[in-house]
């Protein structure tokens, strides 16, 4: 007897669920970077790794976040302003946060009061004006996660995994 339609979505949905619980358990948060400068995503991607976490992506465009959040989940999402594409990074916040639920920090040389207004409808946990130290970027990341009840990991210890400017 072959499994129904409904059957099958139901054991996609346990799968599902079974691997999002093991994904959740003791594992680092998951870091989305949302930046269409490739040397600043790398670069914040390498000291976000050297603080423990995890980047489950690089999109540089607003379509491939919203892609790349809905198939990876992540706990969190550092959205950059300008972006490669027609819709910009608050569009994509907000539509990210409207569907999926997942707050971002906005990393940005361009917050003006007018931006932040827009923004809000996004719920952003944080803003970090670039350019900004990795130092800064980490202690961001970690405080947002404390705020969204995930487990931080611990400071760097070693000093050259964390140190750095990220434009």
């Amino acid at each position: 007897m072959s499994p129904n339609a409904e059957q099958l979505q139901q054991r996609r949905d346990c799968q599902f669920g079974l691997a999002e619980l093991a994904r959740v358990m003791n594992a680092a948060p998951r870091i989305l970077i949302v930046e269409d400068q490739y040397f600043v995503a790398v670069d914040c991607e390498l000291h976000l790794r050297g603080a423990g976490m995890e980047c489950v992506g690089l999109p540089t465009t607003a379509a491939n976040a919203l892609d790349l959040a809905e198939r990876e989940r992540p706990d969190l999402i550092i959205m950059d302003i300008r972006l490669a594409s027609r819709v910009d990074g608050v569009e994509a916040a907000i539509v990210i946060y409207e569907r999926l639920g997942i707050r971002c920090i906005f990393a940005s040389a361009h917050a003006d009061e007018v931006t932040r207004r827009e923004a809000e409808r996004a719920d952003p946990l944080a803003w970090v004006d670039k350019p900004y130290a990795s130092e800064k970027l980490i202690r961001t990341v970690q405080q947002a996660l404390e705020e969204l009840g995930s487990a931080a990991p611990a400071p760097c210890v070693d000093a050259a995994s964390c140190a750095g400017t990220v434009h």
